[in-house]
């Protein structure tokens, strides 16, 4: 099973959503949060890290760990983290994983569409 962390930058009552490339083999012009695979031993924290300095060009410095679910149709859990704190200035696309970037509000139920995974939002009403 592939091991994937996610990351939900939260600022003022939003949360940041990244649409991923139309080159993505799975979920292709998909909103999502930022994130990534763990490597092979790689402590999830660890990818956290990585994954946003590679993403989105900041340093998540406070964090929480949320939970985890499973996407059967990947063969994929994803591990699920809140950041409320960064370094670097503000979160920008770094990169072609992702083709736009959103402040979402938290209490909408505008959520950007297609989401890639739908399961994220139970977990961000009690962020």
């Amino acid at each position: 099973m592939t091991t994937i962390v996610l990351a939900a930058f939260i600022k003022g009552g939003r949360v940041l959503m990244v649409r991923r490339a139309a080159s993505k083999r799975h979920y292709p012009e998909h909103w999502d949060l930022v994130g990534g695979h763990a490597e092979t031993d790689e402590p999830l924290d660890v990818t956290l890290v990585r994954e946003a300095r590679e993403e989105v060009g900041v340093t998540p410095v406070v964090f929480r760990y949320l939970g985890c679910f499973e996407d059967s149709q990947c063969e994929t859990i994803y591990h699920l983290y809140e950041v409320t704190g960064w370094l670097e200035g503000e979160p920008r696309l770094i990169g072609d994983e992702h083709i736009d970037l959103a402040w979402v509000a938290l209490d909408s139920a505008n959520f950007p569409t297609p989401l890639a995974h739908p399961e994220v939002m139970k977990f961000l009403s009690v962020a």
